[in-house]
């Protein structure tokens, strides 16, 4: 009876020098694999939040209140206070430390100029843990508002540099 397999003797499988690059290749492949899913590039970035926002008239100026954020842990750290009067910006960064001490607090931020006007901006964090959440504040007081300049309020999300929401509008 004849094998129906024979040992062939003469033939050798890959060279040792392929094998070890493709052993390397493959250990380089899974490696970058490992790093993107590890450093969350694979699709889980970072989005900016949405919100709304509601505007209350207060002694030369506007409160503006969030009224709802898309994600709940967006610190006050994460964001940019924005005002604009269509050709120039105020700016105020929030500090956490600031607003976190466990009680409702307002935290005064300074001012800063838009165009020719010197504007007043103070935070209130309700719940008082750092992070903009619905009913939290800021109020931007000037003596010098317009009623011919339409103003625009709103928060940049620094992560990503966008708008949280579309902004509120007011007048002076």
């Amino acid at each position: 009876m004849k094998k129906a397999w024979s040992v062939r003797r003469n033939e050798e499988a890959v060279s040792p020098v392929i094998a070890t690059i493709l052993m390397v290749a493959i250990t380089v492949v899974l490696a970058a694999v490992l790093y993107v899913m590890v450093l969350g590039f694979g699709g889980g970035g970072s989005s900016t939040p949405a919100a709304t926002y509601q505007k209350a008239s207060i002694a030369d100026g506007q409160r503006i209140t969030i009224v709802s954020i898309t994600e709940a842990d967006v610190g006050w750290t994460d964001v940019t206070i924005q005002l604009t009067d269509g050709t120039s910006f105020a700016e105020w960064a929030p500090v956490t430390e600031d607003l976190d001490d466990g009680d409702p607090l307002t935290v005064a931020y300074g001012t800063d100029a838009l165009g020719t006007l010197t504007v007043y901006c103070n935070v209130t964090d309700i719940s008082g843990n750092g992070f903009v959440s619905g009913s939290d504040s800021f109020t931007l007081q000037c003596a010098g508002f317009l009623s011919s300049v339409t103003y625009t309020a709103v928060l940049v999300y620094e992560p990503t540099g966008e708008r949280i929401g579309n902004g509120i509008t007011f007048t002076g």
